[in-house]
């Protein structure tokens, strides 16, 4: 059996309706059955587990022999503490193998917010008596719709900064896959595309029909105006990803999705044209 970790989120969800698809005995996990329930299929089984419940989580790994970890999210410590406690279950349950989202910047040296928790999950994962596939996903192409092209003027600090985005689905698509594969492998997951934010605004204006343009900005005034907007850890962490950006971390494209899927990952322009910006 398969336990799919976050599957009420829109990757673990859209992972579990391929693996459910090809037939396979996959079970979905996560804290909310209500929520849980509104994005799969009736015919999925749920199991209802709570990411700081020892005993829940040793309930829902009892029968499964395959594990797809699709990562948590909110504030860093809780990130780090949610990983470990979901690697420490899986290590006394049957599991043999895993498949983890990670992110592409893991390094020591990065500036971005998250790296700490990823990197002590794949420190963690990599002493794990089962095996396990990283996948490190890019930034995510619905990421930058959502969040940075919501006004047709994009103020960022990124300076001519590139960037190799990816969307959500095939992320879902790749981790599926990677789950049938079954070797422990790390996998870089990137748009084949690179873009700079001047090149997305040109994407998002041919996209829309609206003239979208972009200026580079101070850290500290994205800072303060995501201050205004959006509550913690959000202001800090959209910062230092920008930072990170910046220092090139985001920028690299990799050949993994196609080696996996066989055909090309969506371009960032299709991608924009299919989400009718």
């Amino acid at each position: 059996m398969i336990v799919v970790t976050g599957a009420s989120g829109y990757i673990g969800s859209r992972a579990i309706r391929r693996l459910a698809g090809l037939g396979l005995p996959v079970t979905a996990m996560a804290r909310d059955s209500e929520r849980l329930r509104e994005v799969i299929p009736e015919s999925v089984p749920i199991i209802i587990a709570d990411y700081d419940d020892r005993k829940s989580l040793d309930r829902a790994f009892a029968k499964a022999r395959k594990l797809l970890f699709v990562s948590s999210d909110g504030f860093a410590d809780d990130v780090m503490r949610h990983h470990a406690h979901i690697i420490d279950a899986a290590n006394r349950s049957p599991i043999t193998h895993a498949v983890f989202t990670s992110i592409i910047d893991v390094e020591e040296a990065s500036p971005f917010y998250f790296a700490p928790a990823y990197r002590d999950a794949e420190r963690r994962l990599k002493a794990a008596r089962f095996a396990t596939s990283v996948v490190r996903c890019g930034l995510y192409s619905d990421f930058i719709l959502r969040h940075w092209l919501k006004d047709r003027l994009i103020s960022l600090p990124l300076a001519d900064a590139r960037i190799a985005p990816i969307s959500r689905d095939d992320v879902a698509a790749f981790i599926a896959q990677a789950m049938l594969d079954e070797s422990a492998a790390s996998w870089d997951l990137t748009g084949a595309k690179d873009y700079s934010m001047a090149e997305i605004a040109a994407a998002a204006s041919r996209s829309s029909g609206e003239a979208y343009s972009y200026q580079p900005c101070a850290d500290q005034d994205y800072l303060e105006r995501l201050q205004s907007k959006v509550e913690d850890p959000w202001p800090v962490a959209f910062t230092s990803l920008c930072a990170s950006i910046r220092e090139g971390r985001f920028a690299a494209t990799s050949t993994h999705f196609m080696k996996m899927l066989r055909r090309p990952p969506e371009d960032f322009e299709s991608f924009l044209t299919r989400s009718q910006l």
